[in-house]
């Protein structure tokens, strides 16, 4: 894989009619220890801000890192539940994520991850999700 890479992030809410919402942006690849990193930038809706974000992919967790104001971290880990603050323009929200599914798909010039997870907030379920993460040399 080159080091200037595009790359689509595919989110959807699991029996919904929704669409899916789609974020695509140029970054910079790296491999190092195992472990891919995936570096880009992310306009905001309201194109007020920038989030500087990194994706850390493993075979068995992966973590997705915004950084705005603060920091906030998806982490996505078959092991267990994980706890996620996320930072929103209207303030803050706080779930528990439950990972049920990582497969990753590598090739020389592309790279997958397909994930399904549930959202819980203070201990209700909120949503069924899955998130698809395409990087490709550009």
């Amino acid at each position: 894989m080159t080091k200037e890479v595009l790359i689509r992030i595919e989110g959807r809410q699991i029996g919904s009619d929704e669409e899916p919402i789609i974020t695509t942006a140029p970054g910079v690849y790296h491999y190092r220890n195992g472990k891919h990193y995936i570096q880009y930038n992310e306009t905001l809706l309201d194109a007020s801000a920038v989030s500087k974000n990194m994706i850390k992919i493993e075979p068995s967790k992966v973590v997705l890192t915004k950084k705005m104001v603060r920091v906030s971290d998806m982490v996505f880990d078959r092991a267990g539940t994980t706890r996620l603050d996320y930072q929103t323009p209207y303030g803050d929200l706080s779930f528990d994520l439950q990972t049920y599914s990582i497969l990753l798909k590598e090739g020389q010039d592309r790279l997958e991850v397909y994930m399904e997870y549930s959202l819980y907030s203070n201990s209700a379920h909120v949503s069924d999700n899955s998130i698809l993460i395409t990087i490709a040399s550009a």
